[in-house]
Protein backbone atom coordinates (compact mmCIF):
# COMPACT_ATOMS: atom_id res chain seq x y z
CA UNK A 1 0.00 0.00 0.00
CA UNK A 2 2.78 2.36 0.65
CA UNK A 3 4.27 1.99 -2.34
CA UNK A 4 1.19 2.95 -4.03
CA UNK A 5 0.77 5.94 -2.63
CA UNK A 6 4.60 7.06 -3.27
CA UNK A 7 4.15 5.73 -6.85
CA UNK A 8 0.95 7.80 -7.34
CA UNK A 9 2.13 10.92 -5.18
CA UNK A 10 5.21 10.50 -7.94
CA UNK A 11 3.13 10.25 -10.86
CA UNK A 12 0.49 13.60 -9.50
CA UNK A 13 3.65 15.65 -9.35
CA UNK A 14 4.83 14.63 -12.73
CA UNK A 15 1.25 15.55 -14.23
CA UNK A 16 1.50 19.24 -13.03
CA UNK A 17 2.84 21.21 -15.37
CA UNK A 18 6.40 22.94 -14.85
CA UNK A 19 5.04 26.43 -16.03
CA UNK A 20 2.43 26.28 -13.19
CA UNK A 21 4.98 25.54 -10.37
CA UNK A 22 7.27 28.53 -12.34
CA UNK A 23 7.02 32.03 -9.70
CA UNK A 24 6.94 33.95 -12.21
CA UNK A 25 3.37 32.43 -13.42
CA UNK A 26 1.79 33.35 -9.48
CA UNK A 27 -0.97 35.07 -9.71
CA UNK A 28 -0.90 38.81 -9.59
CA UNK A 29 -4.02 41.39 -8.52
CA UNK A 30 -5.65 42.38 -11.99
CA UNK A 31 -5.62 46.15 -10.52
CA UNK A 32 -1.79 45.87 -10.61
CA UNK A 33 -1.38 44.16 -13.85
CA UNK A 34 -3.54 46.64 -15.95
CA UNK A 35 -1.89 49.49 -13.95
CA UNK A 36 -4.66 50.94 -12.38
CA UNK A 37 -3.94 50.49 -8.82
CA UNK A 38 -0.92 52.29 -9.94
CA UNK A 39 -3.37 55.33 -11.41
CA UNK A 40 -5.42 55.10 -7.91
CA UNK A 41 -2.20 55.66 -5.66
CA UNK A 42 -0.73 58.34 -7.65
CA UNK A 43 -4.23 60.21 -7.63
CA UNK A 44 -4.56 59.74 -3.68
CA UNK A 45 -1.42 60.39 -2.97
CA UNK A 46 -1.33 63.42 -4.79
CA UNK A 47 -4.84 64.70 -2.57
CA UNK A 48 -2.94 63.56 0.51
CA UNK A 49 -0.06 65.97 -0.55
CA UNK A 50 -1.79 68.88 -1.13
CA UNK A 51 -3.66 68.76 2.15
CA UNK A 52 -0.56 69.57 3.52
CA UNK A 53 -1.46 68.43 6.61
CA UNK A 54 2.13 67.63 8.74
CA UNK A 55 0.58 67.79 12.28
CA UNK A 56 -2.14 65.17 12.78
CA UNK A 57 -3.11 62.11 14.92
CA UNK A 58 -4.47 59.23 13.31
CA UNK A 59 -5.44 55.25 15.25
CA UNK A 60 -4.32 52.49 12.94
CA UNK A 61 -6.04 48.90 13.37
CA UNK A 62 -3.30 45.88 12.19
CA UNK A 63 -4.80 42.84 11.14
CA UNK A 64 -2.49 39.66 10.72
CA UNK A 65 -1.00 36.36 11.73
CA UNK A 66 1.53 37.80 13.79
CA UNK A 67 2.39 39.31 17.19
CA UNK A 68 0.22 42.23 18.70
CA UNK A 69 -0.32 44.98 19.34
CA UNK A 70 -3.12 45.66 16.63
CA UNK A 71 -3.96 49.20 17.63
CA UNK A 72 -2.52 52.11 18.21
CA UNK A 73 -3.01 56.00 18.31
CA UNK A 74 -0.18 58.01 16.48
CA UNK A 75 0.59 61.91 16.89
CA UNK A 76 2.83 63.34 14.00
CA UNK A 77 4.69 65.99 14.01
CA UNK A 78 6.39 68.13 11.32
CA UNK A 79 5.69 64.82 9.37
CA UNK A 80 7.55 62.72 12.00
CA UNK A 81 5.79 60.27 14.42
CA UNK A 82 6.95 61.71 18.40
CA UNK A 83 3.44 59.09 20.35
CA UNK A 84 2.05 56.22 19.99
CA UNK A 85 -0.20 54.73 22.51
CA UNK A 86 1.16 51.19 21.51
CA UNK A 87 4.87 49.99 21.96
CA UNK A 88 6.03 48.25 20.25
CA UNK A 89 4.45 49.19 16.80
CA UNK A 90 5.14 47.22 13.98
CA UNK A 91 3.56 48.59 11.24
CA UNK A 92 3.05 52.20 9.53
CA UNK A 93 3.41 55.24 11.43
CA UNK A 94 2.53 57.65 9.27
CA UNK A 95 0.28 58.90 6.61
CA UNK A 96 3.60 58.36 3.77
CA UNK A 97 3.89 55.14 5.76
CA UNK A 98 0.67 53.76 4.63
CA UNK A 99 1.26 54.88 1.00
CA UNK A 100 4.60 53.17 1.37
CA UNK A 101 3.13 49.80 2.29
CA UNK A 102 0.41 50.07 -0.66
CA UNK A 103 3.81 50.96 -3.18
CA UNK A 104 5.63 48.03 -1.86
CA UNK A 105 2.57 45.93 -2.72
CA UNK A 106 2.57 47.04 -5.93
CA UNK A 107 6.07 46.98 -7.07
CA UNK A 108 5.97 42.93 -5.80
CA UNK A 109 3.26 42.66 -7.63
CA UNK A 110 1.41 40.31 -4.64
CA UNK A 111 -1.45 38.21 -5.43
CA UNK A 112 -4.39 40.61 -3.69
CA UNK A 113 -4.23 44.24 -3.41
CA UNK A 114 -7.94 45.81 -2.13
CA UNK A 115 -7.24 49.32 -1.13
CA UNK A 116 -9.53 52.11 0.10
CA UNK A 117 -8.12 55.43 -0.18
CA UNK A 118 -10.11 58.43 2.13
CA UNK A 119 -12.15 60.46 -0.78
CA UNK A 120 -11.54 63.84 1.47
CA UNK A 121 -7.56 63.61 2.46
CA UNK A 122 -6.66 61.20 0.05
CA UNK A 123 -4.86 58.64 2.72
CA UNK A 124 -4.88 54.46 2.67
CA UNK A 125 -8.16 54.42 4.91
CA UNK A 126 -8.04 50.51 4.57
CA UNK A 127 -5.13 48.31 3.02
CA UNK A 128 -5.60 44.38 2.46
CA UNK A 129 -2.75 42.31 1.11
CA UNK A 130 -2.11 39.11 0.19
CA UNK A 131 1.33 38.24 -1.02
CA UNK A 132 1.22 35.21 -2.11
CA UNK A 133 -2.01 33.35 -3.47
CA UNK A 134 -1.31 29.94 -2.52
CA UNK A 135 0.73 30.43 0.60
CA UNK A 136 -1.42 30.29 4.21
CA UNK A 137 -0.83 33.22 7.02
CA UNK A 138 0.76 36.08 4.68
CA UNK A 139 -1.86 38.17 4.72
CA UNK A 140 -1.78 41.72 6.26
CA UNK A 141 -4.57 44.90 6.47
CA UNK A 142 -4.47 47.79 8.48
CA UNK A 143 -7.21 50.15 8.80
CA UNK A 144 -6.22 53.85 9.67
CA UNK A 145 -9.16 55.82 10.61
CA UNK A 146 -9.71 58.90 13.28
CA UNK A 147 -7.19 61.35 11.29
CA UNK A 148 -7.47 64.43 12.57
CA UNK A 149 -5.48 67.36 11.61
CA UNK A 150 -3.48 69.26 14.52
CA UNK A 151 -2.32 72.94 14.94
CA UNK A 152 1.58 73.02 14.71
CA UNK A 153 3.55 73.70 17.86
CA UNK A 154 4.90 76.85 18.18
CA UNK A 155 8.64 76.66 18.39
CA UNK A 156 10.32 77.81 21.77
CA UNK A 157 12.20 80.49 20.27
CA UNK A 158 9.03 82.71 19.05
Amino acid sequence: MKKLLVLLSVLATLLVPSSALALDEAPVDPAIEDGSAAREFKQARAIWLEQGIRDYRMTVQRGCFCVGPFQTTITVRAGKPVKLSERPWYGPRTVPGMFKVVADAIKRRVAILDVTYNGRLGFPARVSIDYIALAVDDEISYAVKGVRKLRPLQSAGR
